[in-house]
């Protein structure tokens, strides 16, 4: 692990040399994400100054809440996404054949086709809605809620990378599965950029137990921000970090099998 790390963080370097020979690009691209995500962050600004708070919760909460989701999935996007996402490419270009010739393993050599640079501005704007966020709170935020914090953005960040992995891994099965990648994760994950009391009963249990996005983002905003909720909603928060690991492990667990089931290109 110690030398895939140090190899990693050379590649990055590398990586923004190779870039900064075409700085306009990297700089467009940057300021595109940032422009599309602060406009959304506006749009719920726009939404919560007309009607104050949705069902208790005012921006600085729901800024929480979509600071945690998008904070998460851009970390796990500069790792994973654009290799994993583009692994049905790989399977019918053969060029995953080719990767499974190397001495190193299949997974680290997807992390090196390609940094998400282009992440970073997302990363750029959720950090500045949320320090606003924190900051707009009068209640003082404890060191217990700080630790709580950062472990739950660590386990967001499994739980993202966990799901690109999972989904990525149907490809072995499907061949294509961009669209469903985009119902189960993107769609259904971004209705928990909203909190989960606005659904339906058995809405709310899919985004807990069945595909667990709520686990990302809305059990931990109800610890972080000190929400009176029922005990088994605590008892959720909680678990939260913990979850992510888990759910990275299945992940993981699914893509081992798909791997294990390829033939090859033509086969």
């Amino acid at each position: 692990m110690r030398d895939f790390l140090s190899t990693y963080f050379v590649y990055i370097k590398t990586f923004f040399k190779a870039r900064a020979e075409y700085k306009t690009s990297f700089v467009l691209g940057m300021l595109s994400n940032f422009y599309c995500y602060f406009i959304t962050y506006m749009s719920y600004w726009v939404l919560m100054n007309g009607v104050d708070t949705v069902e208790g919760w005012d921006f600085s909460d729901i800024s929480i809440l979509y600071g945690l989701s998008l904070l998460t999935y851009a970390i796990a996007g500069m790792l994973v996404w654009y290799s994993v996402y583009a692994l049905e490419d790989l399977i019918i270009s053969g060029q995953l054949d080719i990767m499974l010739l190397r001495p190193q393993g299949l997974m680290r050599q997807m992390i090196f086709q390609r940094f998400g640079d282009t992440f970073l501005g997302q990363i750029v704007v959720t950090v500045i809605f949320l320090c606003a966020a924190f900051a707009s709170r009068t209640k003082v935020i404890g060191w217990q809620t700080w630790i709580y914090f950062i472990l739950a953005v660590i386990g967001g960040v499994f739980m993202q990378t966990g799901s690109m992995i999972l989904f990525g891994a149907f490809s072995f099965w499907t061949m294509k599965s961009g669209a469903l990648v985009d119902i189960l994760f993107y769609d259904l994950r971004g209705m928990t950029n909203y909190p989960l009391s606005l659904y339906p009963r058995a809405f709310r249990i899919v985004l807990t137990f069945v595909l667990p996005w709520a686990f990302i983002n809305y059990y931990p905003t109800l610890i972080i921000t000190g929400k009176d909720v029922a005990v088994y909603e605590t008892v959720l928060g909680l678990a939260a970090p913990l979850a992510g690991v888990l759910w990275f492990l299945l992940a993981m667990g699914v893509f081992r099998l798909g791997l294990k089931r390829y033939t090859g290109a033509g086969g």
